[in-house]
Parts: C-alpha cells; sequence; structure tokens
C-alpha cells in the first residue's frame, strides 16, 4: 500500500516511513512490521492499552522505539507529528471502537497516510470508509487514507500459502486425535473453540452478546488433564457461565 499511496505524490516512500505510529501494537503482527520500520531509520512510536505488551517491545528494540499507553489524549499528540499512522485495532467478535477521530485530521500534516488495518471489523478511523484494490485511496482533511478490506488480497498467492501453512497442522491434528484430544494438545484450537454440542464456549462472544457460556474444557470433560496453555480472553470478559451439560 506505500507503493500506491506514493503514486499520488504527496509523500515519497523514504518521507512515509519516517515517522511511524501505530495503535495499538500487537494486532496483525505489527511487531515485525516494526522491526523493518525501525531497520529502515523510521521513529516508530507503538501505542497500546496492554501495559505487559508494551514492556515486551520495550524490551525487544530498547531506545529504537517509544511506547505509549493508548488513550485519546497520548494518540492525539502522536498524531500531530506523524508521516504514517497504522491503525491495527481488533475487539473479537465486536465493532472496532473509533480511536482515529475526525477532529485529528486538521492537526496533522497535510499529505500524511492513515492505513486502516481494521477496516473488515468497521475500521477505527471515524473517517474511514471501505476502499478497493483498484481504487485504494482517499484524501479527507489533506490525510491520505488507505482502507483497502482484505488487505493480503493484493498478494492472494502468498496468503493463501501463509493461511495453509497455520491452519494445515491444527486440521490435521483434530483430523489424527479427534476434537476433544486436538484441544488438550493445542491451547489455541481449545481457545477458538465457539460452540459445541449447542452450547457457546467461547467467552469474548458471551461478553458481547450477554449470553451464557461454558468454558471448554468443562464441555470437552479435559478439565482434569494437563492442557496446553491457552491465551487470555482479551479486554472483553465474562463470567456468565452455564454450569451443567458435560
Amino acid at each position: 500500500y506505500l507503493k500506491e499511496i506514493g503514486q499520488i505524490k504527496l509523500l515519497s516512500a523514504e518521507e512515509m516511513i519516517r515517522k511511524m505510529t501505530s495503535l495499538p501494537a500487537y494486532v496483525y503482527g505489527l511487531p515485525n512490521k516494526g522491526k523493518i520500520a525501525v531497520g529502515m531509520g523510521a521513529n516508530v512510536t507503538i501505542l497500546d492499552i496492554s501495559l505487559r505488551r508494551l514492556e515486551e517491545l520495550d524490551n525487544m528494540f530498547g531506545a529504537h522505539i517509544q511506547t505509549l499507553v493508548s488513550n485519546d489524549s497520548n494518540v492525539e499528540r502522536v498524531l500531530k507529528d506523524a508521516d504514517l499512522v497504522i491503525g491495527s485495532v481488533l475487539i473479537p467478535g465486536g465493532s472496532t471502537p473509533k480511536l482515529f477521530k475526525r477532529k485529528y485530521l486538521p492537526e496533522m500534516k497535510n499529505g500524511a497516510v492513515f492505513v486502516d488495518v481494521a477496516i473488515d471489523q468497521g475500521g477505527c478511523g471515524e473517517a474511514s470508509h471501505v476502499t478497493t484494490h483498484d481504487d485504494p485511496v482517499f484524501i479527507e482533511e489533506g490525510v491520505v487514507h488507505y482502507c483497502v478490506s482484505n488487505i493480503p488480497g493484493a498478494v492472494a498467492n502468498s496468503t493463501s500459502v501463509a493461511l495453509a501453512g497455520e491452519t494445515l497442522p491444527m486440521l490435521l491434528n483434530i483430523m489424527n486425535n479427534g476434537l476433544e484430544e486436538a484441544c488438550v494438545r493445542d491451547g489455541f484450537i481449545r481457545r477458538s473453540l465457539t460452540a459445541y454440542k449447542g452450547y457457546l464456549t467461547h467467552e469474548e462472544t458471551s461478553g458481547i452478546q450477554g449470553r451464557p457460556w461454558i468454558k471448554p474444557e468443562d464441555i470437552l470433560g479435559i478439565a482434569d488433564r494437563k492442557l496446553d496453555p491457552a491465551p487470555p480472553a482479551t479486554t472483553t470478559k465474562s463470567s456468565n457461565f452455564i454450569t451443567c451439560c458435560k
């Protein structure tokens, strides 16, 4: 997308990577993009609501990046001097909050670029609307907006190969061992189980929809087994439990 935006002649590629702001940090693998940007001499600021994640990034990059807690004051402050802003907010099962507010646009540099990676979930920018690979950008208040839905579609073959490489081991695990044993061996499979035997088993969905849920470990009857660790719920949590039905 940098190449496509650069064709508008508002910013050179060098200018666009000079100062990059990402909010928040961990969605869509942005730490890896941060490594590339830092290696190219960009001044990178990363905002996140997770203090643990910010500490990890500080330990990873040291003085090469700046980390800030994501709040309205910090977002507005760093945007004023940013050449490129990458919005990568994700609320599993819910709509994306509008962190990149329209009122910030007049305060930003003319020709600055905003990439709304969260556009598939509604976008994290108030001015965002879906664009396409054929017509990827629009300009609002002098700020270039790149809001292409399904960004990986630009490299569809590579994306398909990468997706298959990540999902095939999980599918083979389920096929060869059955769902229960696969959930014992792989915490990510267990964590991603959304419904089982007619019962909701996904915490974020329970919190967003207000529906009761049962932990996968309980309904699968594996709570007393030694389980592969599963990632915790995000900021959306739920204590609305079903306490029956093995």
